[in-house]
């Protein structure tokens, strides 16, 4: 059975598109953060095929699709920063002559226990001013700031995760995902390296399947809305060899 999930999952991610808020390299869902974090130590390189519903109004209006890829670490079991580069247009038709460079962060101050859930705050795209400018301008084209909260049962080996987040996005464009969001994670108990998400980013629902290939290569395939294909792989090592 274990074969045939990673057989599936390959063959989803050969279809030709995947994605993720892992697309930042901060753990999460898809387009919904969590309070989860990654093991103190953890490295991450990664890279993302982004649809342009998943991006922001001021981008995706264009019609495009895109690539990113990013940097991540968790220097600390309560703390997660990545560096993540966007390829952009200068129009429809254009070419990728352009990059949004934005720094991320989530820190957890209350860590999961038997009756309370973790809760993390973070912010996306660091250091950038709020801009409602025309695409071209260095604007917070990814900018927001969030509060989330994930608590996790098991039952009979299998686990379920729920995770509530708010989220304010600084620019007016991501304005359709202000306020709260949420979703569910499944890892069964046959598969533990397999999850399947489902969430509700405050505008769209979305569904997605990841999975834990050889230890270190983290694989992510998503529809949006149910229908629009987004996702990528990542590398993922431990530098203080925790497992």
């Amino acid at each position: 059975m274990k074969r045939i999930c990673i057989c599936l999952l390959l063959l989803c991610a050969m279809g030709g598109r995947m994605s993720a808020q892992e697309y930042s390299g901060i753990t999460g869902m898809i387009h919904v953060p969590t309070a989860e974090m990654a093991k103190e130590g953890e490295a991450r390189i990664g890279a993302f095929f982004l649809n342009n519903r998943f991006l922001p109004e001021q981008i995706g209006k264009t019609g495009y699709h895109t690539f990113n890829h990013f940097l991540a670490i968790t220097p600390f079991p309560w703390i997660e920063l990545s560096y993540a580069c966007t390829l952009l247009k200068g129009s429809k038709d254009g070419d990728y002559t352009m990059k949004d460079r934005n720094f991320n962060a989530k820190v957890r101050p209350l860590k999961e226990g038997k009756w309370w859930p973790a809760i993390a705050v973070g912010m996306s795209d660091i250091g950038h001013a709020p801009s409602n400018d025309s695409l071209g301008v260095d604007g917070a084209y990814f900018q927001n700031i969030y509060l989330t909260a994930s608590k996790h049962v098991r039952w009979k080996d299998h686990e379920f995760g729920f995770h509530l987040a708010y989220r304010y996005y600084t620019s007016d464009f991501n304005a359709k995902w202000r306020g709260i969001a949420g979703g569910v994670t499944y890892r069964p108990a046959f598969a533990k390296e397999l999850r399947l998400l489902a969430e509700y980013t405050g505008n769209e629902f979305n569904v997605g399947v990841d999975y834990l290939l050889f230890r270190y290569f983290f694989l992510q395939a998503t529809l949006l809305d149910g229908k629009y294909f987004t996702g990528g792989v990542c590398f993922k090592i431990n530098l203080l060899g925790k497992k």
